[in-house]
C-alpha cells in the first residue's frame, strides 16, 4: 500500500455506561479480554496490518489505561519514524458521571482537525472496539475504490430471529449494494435478513472534514457517529459484509459471553488468528504452575498463575491464584486476583486484584454473571445476587448500587 494512502481513526468515545461497572475506571478499548489481550488490541492490529502508519485515538478523558498499554505501539510496528500513534482527549463536560459527554465528541475532531490535513492521507477509516472483529482494511478499501462510493459502512448479515442486540443500528440494503437507510434494530419486525452497522467506514479524508466543519459551523452538538450515520443516508454509500466472528460489546453479559465464545475452538481461531494474528502488549511472565491437587478442563490459562483447584469452562488471567479446594467455574478471572481454599464461583467476573476469602460462595447466572470491582475483598456467601456488585470502597457514596450482602 502506498505511504500515507490511509490514515486511521480509533473513535474510542464509546459510552462506557453499557459495561458498568467493568468501565468505572477505563474506557471500553481497555477491557481485558480472552485472558492476555484488550479490545483496543484488535482494531490497532486490524489497522496495521493493512499498511496504515498513521493512527489518531480520539478518547475522553481516560486515558490512562489506553496509553499505558499502547505506549509507543511498538507491538503493532507503530514506533517508526514515519507517522505513528497520536491521541486526542476531550474533557469530559460532566466528569462526576461516566461516559456522559452533553456536548458530543465532534468538538474534539474539530479542533484537532489539523492531524487530518498533516497525514497526507487519501482516505480514512474510522472504527471503534465495541465491535469485537478481526476484519481486512484492504478489502474494504478495495471494495471502496472499485465500487466508486462517497462512503463505504462495513455490516455483518444475521438472521432477525438471531439477533439479540437491539442497541444497533441495521442498514437497508439493495441489490446492488448500496445503503438506502439506517434504523435501530430494535425496531425490525418479522423475519429475513438484517444488516448490523459495523460502525466501521471508509471515505476520502478530504470528504471527513467537510463533514466535521460543516455539523460545527451549524453549531451542532453531536457525535461523529451521528455524523457519518447522516452521511450515509444522504451521500452515496455502499455497504461492505463482514463474514468473521463478531461480538458487539454492549453490555456485562455481552462481554462475558464473548469470553466464553473464545472457549470454542472456531471461535478463537476465527477472531485471534482470522485474516491476521491479533498483537498485544508483550508480557514476559513464568509459565502457570499446576499442582497435583489441580483440575482444569476446558479453559484458558494465561502465564503467571497457581493452581491448586478445580477450574472449568473459564478464561484466566495472569498471575491469578486459585487456592486448594477452590472452584472456578464458567467465569473470567481478571489479572492479579486470588481465590481462598473452598470457595466457590460460579458465572463470576473478577476485575483485576480481587481477593475472595476462603469458602466464599458467589453464584451467578449465564445470562446474569456476577460482577466483583477491581480490587475488592469479599468474604460472604451469597446466591442469586444482583449481577453488579459495587467496589466495597464506594458503597458509602453509591446508594443506587448498595448491596446490603456485602455491607
Amino acid at each position: 500500500m502506498k505511504r500515507n494512502k490511509i490514515c486511521g481513526i480509533l473513535n474510542l468515545t464509546e459510552s462506557r455506561l453499557v459495561a458498568y461497572p467493568l468501565t468505572r475506571h477505563r474506557p471500553i478499548a481497555s477491557l481485558p479480554f480472552c485472558s492476555r489481550y484488550r479490545l483496543i488490541d484488535f482494531p490497532l492490529t486490524n489497522l496495521t496490518t493493512a499498511g496504515v502508519e498513521t493512527i489518531g485515538v480520539f478518547t475522553d478523558d481516560n486515558l490512562r489505561s489506553i496509553y499505558d498499554h499502547v505506549r509507543s505501539g511498538k507491538e503493532w510496528g507503530l514506533d517508526s519514524i514515519h507517522g505513528g500513534l497520536f491521541f486526542f482527549a476531550q474533557p469530559n463536560s460532566d466528569g462526576n458521571k461516566v461516559g456522559v459527554n452533553r456536548e458530543g465528541d465532534i468538538i474534539n475532531y474539530f479542533n484537532n482537525i489539523e492531524f487530518f490535513e498533516k497525514s497526507e492521507s487519501e482516505y480514512t477509516v474510522i472504527m471503534g472496539t465495541q465491535m469485537l472483529c478481526n476484519i481486512d482494511v484492504k478489502a474494504i478499501l478495495r471494495h471502496h475504490i472499485e465500487q466508486g462510493a462517497e462512503i463505504t459502512v462495513v455490516y455483518r448479515s444475521v438472521e432477525a430471529h438471531d439477533n439479540n442486540d437491539h442497541r444497533a443500528s441495521c442498514l437497508t440494503i439493495d441489490e446492488d449494494g448500496r445503503v438506502r437507510g439506517l434504523k435501530s434494530c430494535g425496531m425490525h419486525e418479522g423475519t429475513g435478513k438484517l444488516f448490523i452497522n459495523m460502525d466501521i467506514y471508509i471515505l476520502k479524508t478530504e470528504l471527513l472534514t467537510k463533514l466535521i466543519r460543516n455539523v460545527v459551523a451549524e453549531n451542532e452538538h453531536c457525535n461523529l457517529n451521528d455524523v457519518l450515520h447522516q452521511a450515509v443516508i444522504n451521500l452515496p454509500s455502499n455497504g461492505f459484509e463482514y463474514t468473521g466472528y463478531l461480538k458487539n460489546v454492549t453490555s456485562v453479559q455481552a462481554y462475558y459471553q464473548a469470553n466464553m465464545d473464545m472457549l470454542q475452538d472456531s471461535n478463537l481461531m476465527a477472531l485471534l488468528k482470522g485474516n491476521q494474528s491479533i498483537n498485544t502488549k508483550v508480557k514476559n511472565e513464568a509459565p502457570t504452575f499446576y499442582s497435583r491437587s489441580s483440575d482444569v478442563q476446558d479453559s484458558l490459562v494465561a502465564n503467571g498463575c497457581m493452581i491448586h483447584g478445580e477450574v472449568a469452562h473459564s478464561v484466566i488471567f495472569r498471575n491469578v491464584t486459585i487456592e486448594k479446594n477452590a472452584v472456578v467455574n464458567s467465569s473470567v478471572i481478571m489479572q492479579g486476583s486470588s481465590i481462598g481454599s473452598g470457595a466457590e464461583l460460579h458465572y463470576v467476573i473478577l476485575d483485576k486484584q480481587v481477593r475472595i476469602e476462603p469458602n466464599t460462595k458467589l453464584i451467578g447466572t449465564k445470562n446474569k454473571p456476577i460482577v466483583i470491582e477491581k480490587n475488592s475483598v469479599i468474604s460472604r456467601i451469597s446466591e442469586g445476587i444482583p449481577s453488579i456488585v459495587t467496589d466495597t470502597k464506594d458503597q458509602g457514596t453509591d446508594r443506587e448500587n448498595f448491596n446490603p450482602l456485602f455491607s
